[in-house]
């Protein structure tokens, strides 16, 4: 049989998890993570070179669609007292970590895991409460930059395990600094292009019948993709940075993000989140009661490490207790992150099959239970 007869099983499940999320209210995502585990479970998915490699590009596809959330120049554009506050958050949760990893004798994965920030189920609460809550505009500038870390560190990481600490990881390293301020220099460039030529931006990327648009996009996705894969930098760096040079220099293309978010969220993206959850062994999770122990373990110390920086940090900011645990919640729960860190650290050999569990079991119950603690949160009176 053919590896893509998989697409038969596999797409009613994707028509299915937006009825039973709105049923359950649960996040689309989390459902869609349980509907590959218990496909796998009942008999219903069997895993192939086909249904992998789809799900690998529904994977890089969320994280084109993220860094499209991204200004390059929102630093720019950032009140110095903000950006530092915001320097000050990660420098106390990566601390933390740390300590925590050290003094626990953790796999140093669990430094880059643990201060996780990521914009996927941030944007999820974007679509339902808007931009216009300060707790949550905040949360999106501190995703921008805990989504460039995370990656660069992942980056990093897949170089250590791989090459190990000598001369191969410098080239490693080299060439990702090299690949970065060559990427800094296109994007000078090219501002200096659009603003002594403005009618460029319409050349390069007009609205047509043809959707040429849309094709250049994903051009300059499968280049970026391309690039970074030659240069055996991590693929999620280009897909990522693809993303981003689309929402810097075409910010007014509306239509574009829409038929891109379209494609991604109405099929790419629920492969990748079914495959991930494929990937669960469910009885092995109900004969080890340990790995949901240590899931909740992870989750625990995740939420406290974000509480904790949060109010140390930003409670002046967010002038409420509320607004403040709002914003600590929407940031510890870095669901796409988070499961990437449990797969490249799998992959390489940072963690065992155990830890890889935890990590994933951790991303869906944050997903279930922060969003649900928010929506009782927005609905009591304001705190002080």
């Amino acid at each position: 049989m053919h590896d893509l007869f998989i697409l038969v099983a596999i797409t009613p499940l994707i028509v299915l998890a937006p009825y039973a999320s709105r049923v359950l209210k649960m996040p689309v995502a989390v459902l869609e993570i349980i509907l590959g585990t218990l496909g796998i479970y009942c008999g219903l998915l069997k895993p192939n070179e086909g249904f992998s490699a789809l799900a690998e590009a529904g994977f890089l596809f969320l994280m084109f669609l993220c860094g499209m959330e991204v200004d390059l120049y929102v630093f720019k554009q950032m009140e110095r007292p903000l950006l530092q506050k915001i320097l000050s958050y990660f420098g106390i949760l990566y601390t933390m970590a740390c300590t925590i990893t050290l003094s626990c004798h953790l796999p140093a994965l669990y430094i880059i895991a643990l201060p996780i920030v990521s914009l996927g189920m941030i944007m999820t609460l974007v679509r339902d409460y808007g931009k216009d809550k300060a707790w949550l505009s905040l949360a999106l500038k501190v995703g921008v930059l805990g989504e460039l870390t995370s990656i660069i560190l992942l980056v990093i990481v897949d170089g250590i395990y791989l090459h190990g600490l000598g001369a191969d990881l410098a080239k490693v390293l080299g060439i990702l600094l090299a690949f970065l301020l060559v990427m800094a220099r296109l994007v000078r460039t090219f501002k200096v292009l659009f603003w002594w030529f403005p009618r460029l931006k319409a050349f390069i990327m007009p609205s047509n019948e043809a959707n040429q648009d849309m094709r250049f996009a994903l051009m300059l996705f499968f280049l970026l993709v391309g690039i970074v894969a030659w240069l055996k930098l991590e693929l999620v760096l280009g897909a990522f940075l693809a993303g981003t040079l689309i929402s810097t220099f075409f910010p007014h293309k509306h239509e574009l993000f829409d038929k891109l978010n379209d494609i991604g969220f109405g099929f790419f993206v629920p492969l990748f989140f079914i495959h991930v959850g494929s990937t669960l062994d469910l009885r092995l999770i109900l004969a080890h009661p340990r790995f949901l122990t240590h899931a909740a373990l992870v989750v625990a110390c995740m939420a406290s490490l974000h509480l904790l920086s949060s109010f140390i940090v930003f409670k002046g900011e967010l002038k409420s207790m509320k607004n403040t645990a709002m914003f600590a919640m929407s940031a510890s729960m870095p669901l796409t992150f988070l499961v990437t860190t449990a797969s490249v650290g799998l992959r390489v050999g940072a963690i065992n099959e155990e830890t890889y569990y935890a990590f994933l079991l951790a991303a869906v119950f944050e997903g279930v239970l922060f969003t649900t603690l928010i929506k009782v949160l927005q609905r009591l009176p304001k705190l002080a």
